[in-house]
């Protein structure tokens, strides 16, 4: 892209942006639960008054396009896996472990409008703001749940009060319950995986610890770490350790690695 263009794009990015923060604001005033906006390639959605990251979370995928995997060499040996899952009679799954608000799975529901995506959100509120901004989109499910390695429940804590910061930890008397990713392909019909997604806030460690078979099955894997947040304690060892067996290439976008299985 030229710089023109993209200086063209930065200064739309701005302007949009900068006229919804003014009038989350005005929702805010006006006590609003929810403030309605349109954001460019997502459409109409729903963000909390009080809750910048919101905004945020949408502008990482479809501004710094995070999950963009149109402009890599590797891209259309992704989109024939694709197609090739449908053309075999099954439905590609697309799993997106910790949604949040939905942006991703919006963002995947656009990009493969054939697959079937599950959005998995552990805090009540996120899931609910989940389902409010997907409800309109017939190819996404969202599951109020934590991904992990094993079923069980986790109990969740939010030292940086942000939206899209909940972390797990195990607790056998945990409130919210654990779901693996082998059990969400179990539940869907006439399914292969395609791709999983996966920005959990440290609880990888937990994901990858055991139960990985389906590391085998899926062609794409965009995983952020999360060892900035915990230094110290190796939260990316297991999934390194695990893809690292794997053959997949390894590319970076924004935060995020992104694994995609070799021919």
């Amino acid at each position: 892209m030229g710089i023109r263009k993209l200086a063209l794009r930065g200064l739309r990015e701005i302007i949009t942006y900068s006229r919804v923060g003014r009038l989350r604001h005005v929702s805010n005033f006006l006590g609003r639960k929810y403030h309605i906006v349109n954001i460019p390639g997502a459409g109409t959605v729903y963000v909390r008054p009080k809750e910048s990251s919101d905004i945020w979370s949408f502008r990482q995928v479809f501004d710094a396009k995070d999950y963009d995997l149109s402009d890599y060499r590797q891209s259309p040996r992704i989109r024939a896996a694709y197609e090739r899952i449908l053309t075999s009679g099954r439905i590609p799954i697309i799993i997106d472990a910790g949604a949040n608000v939905g942006a991703a799975s919006i963002w995947f529901s656009k990009q493969f409008p054939e697959a079937r995506i599950v959005a998995i959100e552990p805090d009540r509120d996120n899931a609910e703001l989940c389902h409010l901004n997907t409800r309109g989109l017939q190819n996404i499910k969202v599951i109020e749940a934590a991904v992990g390695s094993e079923p069980g429940a986790v109990s969740l804590s939010n030292p940086a009060k942000k939206a899209w910061a909940f972390r797990a930890t195990r607790k056998a008397d945990g409130e919210i319950g654990v779901c693996t990713i082998s059990q969400i392909i179990l539940g869907e019909q006439s399914a292969s995986l395609f791709l999983v997604k996966i920005d959990i806030e440290g609880f990888e460690d937990d994901l990858f610890a055991n139960n990985v078979d389906w590391l085998d099955e899926t062609e794409v894997v965009i995983i952020e770490p999360h060892d900035y947040i915990f230094a110290g304690e190796g939260r990316s060892l297991a999934f390194q350790r695990e893809l690292g067996k794997r053959n997949f290439e390894i590319l970076i976008s924004g935060e995020n690695l992104i694994y995609i299985r070799l021919p």
